[in-house]
């Protein structure tokens, strides 16, 4: 083989790996955001649970009026599933902040987001 040959060959033996390493990252992080949609979305549900809770009144299991005393255990059965573990983090009168750990790792630490539950609306924050 000519010079020319090998060098050609060489090339594209490097440009199929950029491509590869490409492609690998593209996935990883798609892999990344799905979970971290999945998550918001579960938080959500969370959410609505929580403010069913909220109005219930005292005697039906609910916080009459305010978040104090909620756990995940009185929102649902579920507390863990295929993308995160769900935990609150703090309940007061006023608002209720429920948090989840995720499956996927992403940049050497799990996926981190977290919900602020008030009477009015909730507030979505990533946290990693």
């Amino acid at each position: 083989m000519s010079q020319t040959q090998l060098l050609l060959i060489v090339l594209g033996v490097v440009l199929i790996g950029v491509a590869i390493y490409v492609a690998l990252s593209m996935f990883q992080a798609n892999a990344v955001e799905q979970s971290r949609d999945a998550i918001i979305n579960d938080l959500g549900h969370f959410a609505g649970l929580a403010r069913v809770y909220f109005m219930k009144p005292a005697s039906q299991g609910g916080g009459n009026k305010s978040y104090s005393g909620v756990t995940i255990g009185k929102l649902s059965s579920m507390t863990e599933n295929a993308n995160a573990r769900y935990f609150v983090e703090s309940a007061s009168d006023s608002e209720c902040v429920i948090g989840a750990v995720g499956k996927v790792i992403s940049d050497n630490d799990s996926i981190r987001v977290r919900v602020r539950v008030t009477e009015q609306r909730n507030i979505f924050e990533v946290i990693n």
